[in-house]
């Protein structure tokens, strides 16, 4: 597992680095890999706040309650379920806010590139199947972007529009346009990965 510090104002840095043996499940370990992350970045001077950034597979309530627990805030994203697909449903069609992205984006699904989409926000109880101590509340952003029918027949229009959907769990303090993009940056592991 690998852990990246970055800000605003500084290249990105490799964080604490963990090797796992055996055929380890990927969130394994991934509590105390958050801990030592936030106090090296404490360590290394960051004083201001410090958000953990995660993909789906560290959805869990040790790894979000560890950032919380050590004066983090999380961004986590949210697996696809009935429940969260339940919440996306419910968001009501005027709280959407179109985007574009500064530079597309290629979607591999789709084979095109991307270059607008909308967000909402909702509140929303994670983790629900656990025990109660270890759901967690906050607040839930996400990004839908128009499915395209490529297959659709020249000329034909289509009944209702489809989107997908990308979820982001967050207790971030930054609003919500400001922290899909900050979740959406968590990518820039792979950049520093690649160097």
């Amino acid at each position: 597992m690998v852990s990246v510090i970055s800000s605003p104002l500084a290249v990105p840095v490799l964080g604490p680095v963990r090797l796992r043996g055996g055929s380890a499940g990927s969130a394994r370990g991934a509590a105390g890999l958050a801990a030592e992350a936030i106090g090296t970045a404490r360590e290394a001077g960051c004083t201001g706040k410090i958000i953990v950034r995660f993909d789906s597979a560290f959805y869990n309530s040790a790894v979000i309650r560890t950032a919380i627990r050590h004066g983090a805030h999380f961004s986590v994203t949210v697996p696809m379920n009935s429940s969260l697909r339940n919440a996306i449903t419910a968001i009501p069609e005027e709280k959407w806010t179109p985007i574009a992205y500064p530079q597309a984006i290629r979607d591999d699904q789709l084979e095109c590139w991307i270059s607008d989409a909308e967000v909402a926000e909702t509140g929303y109880t994670a983790l629900t199947s656990r025990p109660k101590k270890e759901q967690v509340t906050a607040r839930l952003i996400v990004r839908r972007v128009r499915a395209r029918n490529e297959k659709a027949a020249e000329g034909q229009g289509e009944l209702f529009p489809v989107y997908r959907h990308h979820a982001v769990l967050t207790d971030s303090p930054f609003e919500t346009l400001q922290s899909e993009g900050q979740h959406r940056d968590h990518t820039i592991v792979e950049q520093v990965i690649a160097t």
